[in-house]
């Protein structure tokens, strides 16, 4: 079955769903040869539109196993990573001890003054949000003028239902709640008081199912990106979707 992007969802308590959910992120030294290249190739992107500079502060919001701050750190800027369960936070905190600070917050409501941050990534988070643009929203509440967020979420996804066995109602793989596209995303974006500037898709799953990630782990980024980005549009099959957008 699929769930259409437009279907509200209604979460019982969604605290305890990821309180529990931590237990179960993956360590990324654990992740398959493919899987491991292609998050990283993927994470990567990420940085370099993060444009780090030394001073800056950067929020990671649903950090997740923490890896995006290790690889976004050396830049100079302070890292903060969040996410909402203290154990998934700990652990974040001893793979990469020196990668960045870390916090468990909610993201509807991060402690944080507002115009506190220069940039802050929301990396595979807003698709899991019951309530999009409020969360949206405190991401704008804490970004200074000019600041900008980066979003990215899967492209196009075909969600699919499955029955849980625990309480016999149907469940989303995955816990993904919306499907997204440039057009879904954008406009709450804008509802949040967000401004998209660049958006951009990425990970050709035609590429990843033949092992292409982990075969050109050694090319340089922009070698792999041209790559993709060719397959993407001759294919349409990319895997996840980019957006930049600005304070408005």
């Amino acid at each position: 079955m699929t769930c259409p992007a437009s279907t509200p969802p209604q979460l019982r308590d969604y605290k305890q769903h990821y309180r529990v959910d931590a237990d179960f992120i993956e360590d990324p030294s654990a992740l398959s040869h493919v899987r491991s290249a292609s998050e990283r190739r993927r994470l990567q992107v990420i940085v370099d539109r993060l444009q780090l500079r030394p001073g800056m502060f950067m929020l990671d919001l649903g950090c997740g196993s923490g890896w995006l701050a290790d690889i976004s750190a050396g830049h100079g800027a302070r890292i903060l990573a969040c996410d909402l369960a203290p154990s998934g936070v700990a652990a974040a905190r001893r793979r990469f001890p020196q990668a960045a600070d870390y916090v468990a917050s909610d993201v509807y409501a991060v402690g944080l003054a507002a115009a506190s941050c220069d940039v802050i990534v929301l990396s595979e988070v807003v698709e899991h949000l019951e309530d999009v643009v409020a969360g949206l929203s405190e991401a704008a509440r804490l970004l200074k003028p000019g600041g900008r967020l980066i979003v990215t979420v899967p492209y196009r996804e075909t969600i699919l239902q499955h029955l849980c066995i625990h309480c016999n109602q149907p469940t989303p793989a995955n816990a993904h709640l919306h499907s997204f596209d440039e057009t879904s995303l954008g406009h709450a974006l804008l509802e949040a008081g967000l401004r998209p500037t660049v958006s951009c898709v990425m990970g050709n799953k035609a590429l990843e199912l033949m092992r292409f990630p982990q075969w050109t782990r050694w090319w340089p980024q922009w070698l792999w990106r041209l790559t993709d980005g060719l397959c993407n549009r001759l294919t349409g099959k990319a895997a996840f979707l980019l957006m930049v957008s600005e304070r408005a």
